[in-house]
């Protein structure tokens, strides 16, 4: 990592203003040549001029230095603040590289805190999920663990871990100094103990990654139930046609949308019914393939018309997923529909209308209400982990069982060791206690470049 890199570090689209960082050793001389700051003070502002190779004033700027141990990347860094033209961030960009720079890749700045023990990957995740939070709640838990939250907890942890190690290790190396049943018990509750506390760890990650990711809820019912209307008047713009023609929708229709905390992928799909037209049946199973994937399913119903009986054929795959709301559709034009009982034992029915805002708002606060779960109080939340932490906690948790296992009997007391061992090795790859350069950069490379 001896070569300089630079990156914009804000939009490349034309603003106010915009920020180049870079970082490496030629800063200190990127200070002097191409911005006449010769000997800057560490975190002073400093408003100058940038002047290219070919001597030609292309802005006025902001340079602010950070010397090497002090900086983010623990490297001679230097910010540049200058007007948000693109072609001017372009202009300054193209003559950094002409002056010995290079193109920072995607996450390049934290890759070097975290090799130059600024950071570890908690942390280096957290920076990650803080840019690209779209709520509340998950601002909060990458604050959290920006903190030090996970961290701190895994590094206990891994402490505890350790000791119990120790013990069992002296019990094998000096037999002669039987530490007896009681001792090797203890050591199993211990373990036991640590294990629970993974597997808490596991729990939170299932609680808490509502608010780390974009959950999908796909709309389905039979033609004419209303979906798209539903679908429009939650999004706010008519997205998706709205006509009395059964199978208007032939494909399916999404839109990113916010639902109380929950960032949401709103998902209008073809509606279910038996036709001869090869395209809506291609819509159809189209449909059934979302429903499966979908975090929630809404399935929306005519009120006003008796329960579509071509429904049946498809009614057990409909309601087979967990999170199912059933609305009631239409329900100003009167009630006729009778859904059989087998759709309600995991759902919710609520009556919408699009002429009623308050039922529309009434189904959000539902579907919000079904996707938060046990999150709702996501307060009680001092730590969030991720899918890649988490597939390292369920790994030490099963080295951790098989461990207490051989522990259990006196034959294969000396195999719990290596399966110790990797308990606390998977540990240590959720903070970065790891040579494994390809995770480490797959898990770089999803961050933004100039971060």
């Amino acid at each position: 990592m001896n070569d300089t890199i630079v990156a914009i570090a804000t939009p490349n689209s034309e603003s106010a203003l915009a920020v180049i960082r870079i970082s490496g050793d030629l800063s200190l001389d990127l200070c002097k040549q191409a911005c006449n700051v010769p000997y800057p003070t560490p975190r002073h502002a400093y408003l100058t001029k940038y002047t290219s190779l070919e001597e030609e004033i292309l802005d006025q700027i902001i340079l602010i230095y950070y010397e090497n141990g002090k900086s983010f990347t623990s490297e001679h860094t230097i910010e540049l603040s200058c007007h948000g033209n693109p072609f001017l961030i372009k202009e300054i960009i193209n003559d950094l590289i002409a002056r010995g720079c290079r193109i920072a890749n995607p996450g390049e700045f934290s890759y070097r805190a975290y090799k130059n023990n600024k950071i570890d990957l908690t942390k280096a995740e957290a920076i990650a999920q803080l840019i690209s939070a779209k709520n509340k709640q998950a601002l909060s838990l990458a604050n959290k663990n920006l903190d030090g939250n996970l961290s701190e907890k895994i590094n206990l942890l891994q402490n505890k871990l350790l000791e119990q190690q120790s013990i069992i290790e002296a019990f094998i190396d000096f037999p002669e100094d039987d530490l007896g049943d009681d001792q090797i018990l203890q050591v199993i509750k211990s373990l036991k103990g640590l294990n629970a506390e993974i597997k808490v760890l596991l729990e939170h990650a299932k609680k808490t990654d509502v608010f780390n990711r974009r959950l999908n809820v796909a709309i389905i019912g039979p033609p004419n139930a209303g979906k798209s209307s539903i679908f429009n008047k939650i999004i706010g713009s008519e997205r998706s046609i709205v006509d009395e023609t059964a199978g208007t929708t032939r494909d399916f229709i999404e839109k990113k949308v916010q639902i109380g905390s929950v960032d949401v992928n709103l998902i209008d799909t073809a509606g279910i019914r038996d036709t001869d037209k090869n395209v809506e049946n291609i819509g159809i199973s189209k449909t059934m393939e979302l429903q499966k994937e979908a975090d929630l399913v809404l399935l929306v119903f005519d009120c006003s018309l008796p329960f579509p009986e071509y429904i049946n054929s498809n009614l057990e795959r409909l309601i087979n997923n967990k999170n199912l709301i059933i609305a009631l559709n239409k329900i100003d034009l009167g009630k006729k529909i009778r859904i059989p009982e087998l759709t309600l034992k995991n759902a919710i029915e609520i009556e919408t209308s699009i002429k009623d805002i308050d039922s529309i708002a009434r189904l959000q606060s539902a579907i919000e209400e079904n996707l938060l779960g046990p999150s709702k109080t996501y307060n009680e939340f001092n730590l969030s982990v991720n899918l890649r932490q988490s597939q390292a906690l369920q790994n030490s948790s099963n080295s951790l069982e098989q461990c207490i296992s051989n522990l259990s009997t006196e034959d294969s007391i000396e195999l719990s060791i290596p399966e110790l061992k990797d308990s606390i090795q998977h540990l240590g790859e959720i903070v970065g206690q790891t040579d494994n350069e390809d995770m480490l950069d797959i898990l770089f490379s999803n961050f933004c470049i100039g971060k």
